[in-house]
């Protein structure tokens, strides 16, 4: 009787634990092939709680310390505690397949917002390349045409100063003709323009008048001619001797005998010699101009000569 006793035990919590087995079976087959090795690995457990189940129902029939009513009581705890943990695992284990989830997607875009950053920096490193490569060329170039204008500007001002300077004898000898040419007829019309004067005391007296009209001492021809005929008998050598201008140390000389004090006084630029009978003839007669007013009223003053005085 003992022994059927015993093996109904067995029987009925053989019963419970696979029946316990075979719900944690199922809930575990519930999760799906994504929770697939975490079922595999909870169904171990569930195994070898049924197992633990049976030993402790083994060694408590054994000692007949139990009661049967108590053993199936402490196998069905035994499987709640472990459904509880069992149920806690799954929640544990699914948590980390949407974080992994989670993870792989903010991976995922983190890479690729990575590749479309550095494919921006590739873009951009390109378009700068290129915008430099670009310009660089435009540089060359330019500098390129300023070397060849500047090559040509100098080919063609060499050229020039080549060309100036074979023709230079040519025109330094074509000037030279020239400058000569200008200087003769610059002479002859000189020559042409200034009157021949006869080496006399009709020309000394024209030619003196000249001067004198041209210098703003105008004086008549024949005022002079008094004057040096009855001064000098016409005489540009002449000098007085005797009169009281010889007696101080100042002889009268020349033509109109003029003392060389008033003549270095009365004469004219390029005429400083006292015994040219132009030169003195000047000097005479722009004296009489200044203190008589002129020649010719120093002759009139003298009856045209008639009556003549020194003056």
């Amino acid at each position: 009787m003992r022994n059927s006793v015993s093996g109904l035990r067995i029987s009925r919590t053989k019963a419970l634990a696979v029946t316990g087995a075979l719900a944690v079976t199922g809930a575990f087959v519930a999760t799906g092939v994504a929770a697939h090795a975490s079922s595999v690995n909870n169904h171990k457990a569930a195994m070898a709680d049924a197992a633990a189940v049976s030993t402790l129902k083994a060694e408590q029939d054994k000692a007949g310390t139990t009661p049967q009513g108590a053993s199936e009581a402490d196998a069905a705890s035994l499987l709640a505690q472990r459904a509880a943990a069992d149920a806690a695992n799954r929640d544990a284990s699914r948590a980390p397949v949407a974080t992994d989830a989670a993870a792989a997607d903010a991976a995922a875009k983190a890479a690729s917002d990575k590749a479309a950053a550095d494919k921006a920096a590739a873009d951009k490193a390109a378009a700068d390349a290129a915008a430099k490569a670009a310009s660089d060329k435009a540089a060359s170039d330019k500098a390129a045409a300023d070397k060849a204008a500047a090559d040509l500007a100098a080919a063609a001002k060499a050229a020039a100063d080549k060309a100036a300077a074979d023709a230079a004898p040519q025109w330094s000898a074509a000037a030279a003709a020239a400058k000569k040419a200008a200087d003769a007829a610059a002479a002859a019309k000189a020559k042409a323009a200034t009157p021949a004067y006869a080496n006399n005391l009709d020309g000394w007296i024209k030619q003196a008048v000249a001067i004198l009209n041209a210098n703003g001492t105008p004086t008549s021809y024949n005022a002079v001619y008094q004057a040096a005929m009855h001064e000098s008998a016409g005489n540009p050598n002449a000098v007085n001797g005797w009169d009281s201008n010889a007696a101080a140390g100042t002889p009268s000389i020349g033509l109109l005998q003029v003392i060389q004090p008033t003549f270095n006084a009365y004469s004219l630029s390029g005429h400083k010699n006292i015994y040219n009978p132009v030169d003195n003839i000047i000097a005479g007669a722009r004296y009489a101009a200044e203190r008589y007013g002129s020649l010719d009223n120093v002759v009139a003053a003298r009856c045209g000569g008639s009556c003549w005085v020194g003056y």
